[in-house]
C-alpha cells in the first residue's frame, strides 16, 4: 500500500484520479472508509472530534475489505481537532497500515485556501493554512523515518509525472 497524504484542499482526489489513470493502481479513501466502518459523518469544517478513535475504523477496514495487493490509500498524518488546531495522528496507525511508500502532496497555502471555500464554503486563514501543511509534511516526514520507508513530497498541481514514477518504482507492473 502506499499512502498519500496532504491536507484539505490540496488536491488529493484531482491527483489520485490522474495517478490511477496513468499507473492503474486504485486508490481509497481513509474519510470513506472511516464514514462507512465507524458510521461517522465528518464535518464540511474539517474539524475531527475523534482522532483516536477514527483511526481504529481506518484500521479495522483495511482489515476487513478485499483490498487489491497493490492500492493507493488517501489520508492523513495530521487533522484538524475540535478547536480546529492541527493534531497528530497516532504513529500507531502508521504502523497498523504498514505502507510500503509515503507521498505528501503541497501546494501553495493561497491556493488551498480559494479551494477550501469554493469547494467546502469554509473560510480558512493562509497563515493557519500554511501551518497545518507545515505540521502535516514535517510529521509525514517523521513517521517515514520511523517506518523506514521511501517518501516523496510533491507539488499537487505540478509534479503528477514524477509522482506517478515514484509510486511504479518497484511494483509489479
Amino acid at each position: 500500500m502506499i499512502f498519500v497524504s496532504g491536507i484539505h484542499g490540496v488536491g488529493k482526489d484531482y491527483f489520485l484520479k490522474n495517478i490511477e489513470e496513468v499507473t492503474g493502481v486504485k486508490s481509497y479513501s481513509a474519510s470513506s472508509l472511516i464514514e462507512e466502518y465507524g458510521n461517522v459523518e465528518l464535518n464540511a469544517d474539517k474539524k475531527t472530534k475523534d482522532i483516536s478513535g477514527n483511526q481504529d475504523y481506518l484500521l479495522q477496514a483495511i482489515r476487513s475489505e478485499k483490498l487489491p495487493k497493490e492500492y493507493i490509500l488517501n489520508g492523513h498524518f495530521c487533522l484538524l481537532n475540535e478547536k480546529g488546531e492541527p493534531e497528530r495522528i497516532p504513529i500507531e496507525t502508521f504502523y497498523g497500515l504498514n505502507p510500503s511508500k509515503i507521498i505528501i502532496l503541497k501546494e501553495k497555502p493561497e491556493i488551498i485556501v480559494e479551494r477550501r471555500m469554493a469547494r467546502d464554503r469554509q473560510e480558512v486563514s493562509v497563515e493557519g493554512t500554511k501551518r497545518f501543511q507545515d505540521e502535516e509534511i514535517a510529521y509525514g516526514k517523521e513517521v517515514a523515518k520511523k517506518l523506514g520507508v521511501q517518501i516523496g513530497v510533491f507539488d499537487a498541481g505540478n509534479e503528477s509525472k514524477q509522482a506517478a514514477q515514484f509510486i511504479l518504482q518497484n511494483m509489479n507492473r
